[in-house]
């Protein structure tokens, strides 16, 4: 649990750059086991609550019992525009395979909702049972790579993402594969016109906490910053610098920061610093090289290697 908080660290929908104002809510507690949500909805349990919003698992009553994730909003939290925000982002993310789908949204004299997919757990929770909190390097490679594809489709329909971090990546296990999907759109935007943005958490680019207008690179960058927390490097020394003077350090030579056969995240960093992202088709192939090189004998699209222990339960190497 976050200290005095009541949110279970593992919460997927959990906005932590955000979530400091909102603490003192509480969560919607009207939609308890067995209640149905719009004549149709059965809830199973609630999964947790974040900044806007409270997350159920549901059944369809009216679709086989088909499980799915409610979001539900009360009119009166949703002050900044958070749940329309997401709906259009989910209505632009039709057929895309690394993002939630959306069944529906209506409202309720009292709450918004959105019925979409469950998309597994969280890179949090999964780490959360690794005694030593690291993921390999050759996984830390497959993940990443699926993270940066997932992100480009996202860019590829005008959208970035804006809020990546540990509990808005999840891993999901598909057949016999655990495959990665990004949630939480609640803070995404149409790429254009660019914006500034007021971010200021760990996850934030170095490029946007010094005032340069959000755009695609600082997904892309927030990402290995995430990659590299999780392979267990550190590349912000927040104990002798603040956070800025951290972050300028790291992009002044980032694959100083690594060692060996982890220098990939490094020079991935290097290449996001000096792609043209106002192009209308920017030059991936320098970073598609990256990751096809970044480790001999290692495929970036090969499988996540994983085992599940008991009752769907996964351990990731």
């Amino acid at each position: 649990m976050m200290a005095g908080s009541g949110i279970p660290y593992w919460y997927p929908y959990i906005n932590y750059m955000f979530l400091g104002p909102y603490l003192r809510k509480n969560p919607i507690r009207c939609y308890t086991e067995g209640t149905l949500i719009n004549r149709r909805y059965c809830v199973e349990s609630r999964l947790g609550y974040g900044s806007y919003a409270t997350v159920f698992k549901v059944r369809d009553s009216f679709d086989n019992n088909a499980i799915y994730a409610a979001k539900v909003a009360r009119k009166i939290d949703d002050n900044n525009g958070y749940f329309g925000k997401e709906v259009g982002a989910l209505e632009k993310c039709v057929g895309l395979v690394h993002w939630p789908q959306m069944k529906t949204h209506f409202e309720t004299p009292s709450y918004r909702v959105i019925i979409l997919s469950l998309e597994g757990e969280s890179m949090s929770a999964v780490l959360g049972r690794k005694p030593n909190k690291f993921f390999t390097n050759q996984n830390c490679l497959r993940i990443s790579y699926a993270l940066t594809t997932a992100l480009r489709s996202l860019h590829g329909i005008g959208y970035i993402h804006r809020d990546l971090h540990h509990d808005n990546v999840m891993l999901k296990k598909v057949g016999e594969e655990l495959v990665v999907r990004v949630i939480d759109l609640g803070q995404s935007t149409p790429s254009q016109p660019r914006q500034k943005c007021d971010f200021k958490a760990t996850s934030t680019s170095y490029h946007v906490l010094i005032g340069k207008k959000y755009c695609e690179r600082d997904d892309l960058v927030s990402s290995i910053y995430l990659i590299a927390d999780v392979a267990g490097t550190q590349i912000f020394d927040t104990d002798k610098y603040s956070l800025i003077d951290a972050k300028k350090r790291f992009h002044e030579s980032p694959s100083s920061f690594f060692s060996g056969e982890e220098k990939w995240m490094g020079h991935l960093i290097e290449t996001f610093d000096k792609v043209d992202w106002d192009q209308k088709n920017p030059d991936m192939a320098p970073i598609w090289t990256i990751y096809k090189n970044a480790i001999p004998e290692v495929s970036p699209t090969s499988p996540i290697e994983f085992k599940e222990v008991c009752c769907g339960v996964i351990m990731v190497d």
